[in-house]
C-alpha cells in the first residue's frame, strides 16, 4: 500500500461518477448502484489507519426490510485499483445472477437460504 491512504474523498473522485458517499449504518461508505436492482456498500474506507482493509457488500435492493446482503467481499485493500476491480467484479456477479432469473427479493432469498422451502408455492 502506498505511504499515504488515500481519503474516501479523493478514493470517489478517483473511482469515478458513478460513486457516491453514503451514510450506511451510521458510518460513511462508498456507494454505487448497478442499475439492476444491486448496489455495492464500501466499508471501511472513511479511516485514517493505514492498515485497515475494506469491505464490500453486495445488496439487493434498496431500503430496510426489503433489502438483502447477497455477497462480501473482505479484506480488500484501500486502493483505487482493489476497491474498483472488486466492485466491477460484483457488478459482473449481480448481471449474471438478473440474467438467470435471480433478479427479485424472493428469488434470491431462496437462492441465499435453500434449506427453506416455499411452504404456500
Amino acid at each position: 500500500m502506498d505511504n499515504k491512504t488515500p481519503t474516501i474523498h479523493q478514493l470517489k473522485k478517483q473511482l469515478g461518477p458513478e460513486y457516491r458517499i453514503r451514510t450506511i449504518d451510521f458510518e460513511r461508505c462508498l456507494y454505487r448502484d448497478f442499475g439492476n436492482g444491486f448496489n455495492v456498500e464500501i466499508s471501511g474506507v472513511n479511516s485514517r489507519r493505514k492498515d485497515q482493509k475494506a469491505t464490500l457488500y453486495l445488496w439487493y435492493g434498496e431500503s430496510a426490510p426489503d433489502c438483502l446482503i447477497v455477497k462480501t467481499v473482505r479484506d480488500v485493500e484501500r486502493t483505487v485499483r482493489a476497491i474498483g476491480s472488486e466492485a466491477d467484479c460484483l457488478k459482473d456477479y449481480s448481471s449474471g445472477l438478473v440474467l438467470h432469473g435471480y433478479n427479485n427479493r424472493d428469488a434470491i432469498f431462496y437462492m441465499l437460504h435453500p434449506e427453506l422451502t416455499r411452504r404456500n408455492s
